[in-house]
């Protein structure tokens, strides 16, 4: 264990060099933090991994679970407790660097959310983690129990799990964390809906998302699906960008919606569960039939064996962000195209990146590996040297036709 926590402590110390003192930050602010966020995201994620190793390495699940046998036979119980043991020591982990990004926000101006608020929420997302993990570690031990092909059911449940988060997260989760209300009356709401009018977008809910409590970053966002779409915009964007620009980011938006990239997500999402399922099982079959601490660990529904199939599972889930990030970097891509083609002044979608990069304190021009592994949307630079090149071709196409 010593050795893990220095080698830890040594890749920390590599991580925060180098993106303090040698990462090439291209950024429009004069300040170093989206690099400091990409060394706090680094930090972050070999923790899971090392808190599952030391658990299976020092046999700690296992004392757990002998302790849970003795308290109680319900085995509902025990996952619930288990789970929580789980959710709470990450947590408990993760805290010194949630807290340390928590201080940068407010240091750099990009948040002024309050400590009492960013408890609660933190409280909400450990609550709703326990019950999806408690939920998932009690029908997988069944299924293993049961059927040889295990992870295929685990693959079917997961199809109206999907649904659930596209469909009713936006009406019933959502509002938890944010304040939602229907846009404003006034000039801008009705020159976005002269908008949504002409692109053709007649079932969608305009809604304004109340963020300026919390930061003065810009965005915007689709989501819901089956009569339950909605465009939903920061406050902060409609306070704080031109109507112009407004309109652009509008039309990127009506973009998903048009080319229905809400479904095209769904659908990623049950493609790539279907691999993530088959080759954790594969893997696991594997490894149980090689490992010799089967008399430790039991059978493989058995609960003391979970920090085995759960470790094997974020390793995989870890290695296939490259090509989520990817997909969801050419939907965001069709939709900026979307949003060129039916935009006449193009500047404005100029402006509107800059003033969004600018105010997010983003990395417009991320190394290649630092794409792959934390931008869901195209850098900031590509998606402006798009527009220019549109620019300059509606440019010399007009010249040509003179």
């Amino acid at each position: 264990m010593k050795k893990l926590l220095t080698g830890y402590i040594l890749y920390l110390i590599v991580i925060w060099c180098y993106f303090v003192y040698f990462y090439p930050l291209q950024t429009l602010a004069d300040s170093k933090y989206a690099a400091l966020a990409h060394a706090v995201f680094f930090s972050k994620l070999p923790l899971e991994w090392l808190l599952l190793y030391i658990l299976i390495k020092k046999g700690w699940s296992s004392t757990w679970v002998d302790r849970l046998n003795d308290t109680t036979e319900k085995e509902w119980i025990k996952v619930l407790i288990f789970s929580l043991l789980l959710v709470v020591i990450y947590e408990l982990i993760l805290l010194p660097f949630n807290l340390l990004w928590f201080s940068i926000t407010h240091i750099e101006g990009t948040s002024h959310q309050t400590i009492g608020n960013w408890m609660y929420e933190l409280g909400l997302n450990l609550l709703f983690f326990w019950l999806v993990l408690a939920a998932g570690i009690y029908v997988v031990r069944l299924l293993i129990k049961k059927y040889k092909n295990w992870w295929f059911g685990l693959w079917l449940i997961a199809l109206p799990i999907a649904l659930f988060v596209v469909y009713i997260q936006p009406v019933w989760i959502d509002p938890l964390y944010e304040k939602f209300t229907v846009m404003e009356e006034g000039p801008l709401k009705t020159a976005i809906e002269d908008f949504t009018d002409k692109s053709g977008l007649e079932d969608a809910t305009l809604l304004q998302v109340h963020k300026s409590e919390k930061t003065t970053a810009f965005n915007a966002y689709v989501t819901g699906i089956m009569g339950n779409a909605r465009i939903v915009f920061w406050d902060t964007t409609l306070q704080g960008m031109p109507q112009e620009e407004i309109l652009f980011i509008l039309a990127h938006e009506i973009g998903h919606y048009v080319h229905g990239h809400v479904y095209i997500g769904v659908a990623g999402y049950i493609v790539l569960s279907f691999f993530l399922f088959y080759l954790t099982a594969v893997i696991y079959r594997f490894i149980w039939s090689n490992i010799q601490g089967k008399k430790r660990f039991g059978k493989q529904y058995d609960l003391k064996a979970i920090p085995v199939l759960l470790l094997l599972f974020s390793l995989l889930m870890t290695a296939s962000q490259p090509v989520s990030l990817f997909v969801s970097r050419k939907i965001e891509q069709a939709a900026d195209v979307y949003a060129m083609n039916h935009t006449e002044d193009l500047q404005t979608g100029v402006e509107s990146f800059r003033r969004m990069a600018l105010e997010s304190k983003s990395d417009i021009d991320p190394v290649f590996w630092i794409e792959w592994f934390r931008f869901s949307h195209p850098p900031i630079q590509d998606r402006i040297d798009r527009l220019k090149e549109e620019m300059e071709a509606r440019e010399s196409s007009g010249e040509n036709a003179k």
